[in-house]
């Protein structure tokens, strides 16, 4: 309407010529106001658009956090209502944990268990040692006697009786396996108290750190500071364990580093004209009121994605035909506030309008008057867009549309 207004001074002048001349204002004789007319409306129409794309897809987006159980069972106590505040670590909901604390249970068991075979493997090292030196002095008493025996056999004496040194032989025999299985007994025991034994601990404490890390899964805590809502969950129900059923959601509270952003879609005929650090102005919903004390606030271009999202290929078990992809897509362009005071106007999720301004015409029309024109249309884009704000305010309805 306002391009309309301006443009129509050839045609006003042109009526006011006519009556001061006293010359009837007829069609014939304004045809040329009209099409000159027609001719600065189209450019004026199409500076405005081309050089200060607008987007009323513009959305302050935030992150939710999905709360699910772990493990799978039936409620048995909420801490959290909707709209309470609640810090990281804080205790939101527990399921029954009779199973996990007996898994608990059953694993200090076996701990113990491994701990007193180890004391009785010590215990066993002790036996099989005293065996054997019991079974080395027996033996040594044999070798003695066969040692006689012998001796007595070199010198001839009446004494020696062959039967007797066979049977020494024999004895000496037996007492070298009674030695050799003794030490078998005793290596067998201290391999079980140095590695069999420390192992089966070591693998009874690994149960029991699963069976606690089990239990501790029975109790769901915050992940992160922030506002529970969409609470769902009662005493009695069975927590899911899937992110698109969850019990609750919370709203995290934003990171100081990282303040509210915009994010905005634009047709793809403005990649032309968009850049980082292009001027922009902000109006969304939440923020409108009748004074219009923030209601538009100055912003500037901190991001802009590269590439259309509707162009995702995933692979199926068919081949894609690109006509099935007949929505072109937009431009997902990020917006930052210049000024961080209007951070806290900004409503999580506030649908907006994004009205971006091109203050430096850049290529063969740089520095020239034409340039210098098209950037003094900025003030109209900012009348239009706050004409815009009072209308839907108004209305009562906000704002809505597409983007151009």
């Amino acid at each position: 309407m306002i391009e309309l207004v301006l443009t129509s001074f050839p045609f006003i002048l042109r009526v006011v010529y006519l009556r001061w001349r006293g010359i009837p204002v007829t069609l014939y004789t304004v045809h040329w106001a009209l099409f000159l007319w027609l001719v600065l409306a189209l450019a004026v129409f199409f500076t405005v658009f081309y050089y200060y794309p607008k987007s009323y897809t513009g959305i302050v987006a935030f992150r939710t956090i999905p709360v699910v159980a772990e493990n799978s069972g039936t409620v048995t106590s909420v801490a959290v209502s909707a709209g309470d505040r609640v810090q990281k670590g804080d205790l939101l909901f527990t399921v029954d944990d009779g199973a996990e604390k007996a898994a608990v249970l059953v694993a200090e068991r076996k701990i113990v268990e491994a701990q007193a075979a180890i004391a009785a493997g010590k215990v066993d090292i002790q036996t099989a040692e005293a065996a054997l030196a019991g079974a080395q002095s027996q033996l040594e008493q044999i070798e003695l006697t066969l040692e006689d025996q012998e001796g007595l056999r070199q010198r001839g004496s009446a004494a020696f009786q062959q039967s007797e040194l066979e049977r020494a032989q024999n004895t000496r025999e037996l007492r070298l396996a009674e030695v050799d299985a003794a030490q078998r007994r005793l290596d067998a025991a201290k391999l079980q108290v140095a590695s069999i034994l420390p192992a089966r601990l070591e693998s009874a404490e690994a149960i029991l750190v699963q069976a606690k890390v089990d239990l501790n899964k029975t109790q769901v805590f915050a992940a992160s500071n922030g506002i529970v809502e969409q609470l769902t969950l009662h005493v009695g129900a069975r927590a899911s364990q899937l992110a698109l059923n969850p019990s609750m959601v919370i709203i995290p509270d934003r990171p100081e580093d990282e303040p509210p952003f915009v994010s905005a879609g634009f047709s793809q005929v403005t990649k032309s004209i968009l850049h980082e650090g292009m001027a922009a102005e902000v109006a969304c919903d939440s923020s409108f009121n009748i004074s219009m004390r923030n209601t538009v606030l100055p912003a500037r271009v901190a991001r802009i994605q590269s590439v259309v999202s509707t162009g995702q290929m995933t692979p199926s078990g068919r081949l894609i035909e690109p006509g099935e992809r007949a929505m072109r897509g937009d431009i997902v362009v990020h917006l930052e506030l210049v000024h961080p005071e209007h951070q806290a106007v900004l409503m999580q999720g506030s649908g907006c309008m994004v009205q971006t301004y091109t203050t430096h015409v850049t290529g063969a029309l740089e520095g020239g008057v034409l340039a210098h024109g098209i950037e003094a249309l900025g003030v109209l884009k900012a009348v239009l867009l706050r004409i815009k704000v009072w209308i839907a305010l108004a209305a009562g309805i906000g704002l809505g549309g597409g983007a151009h």
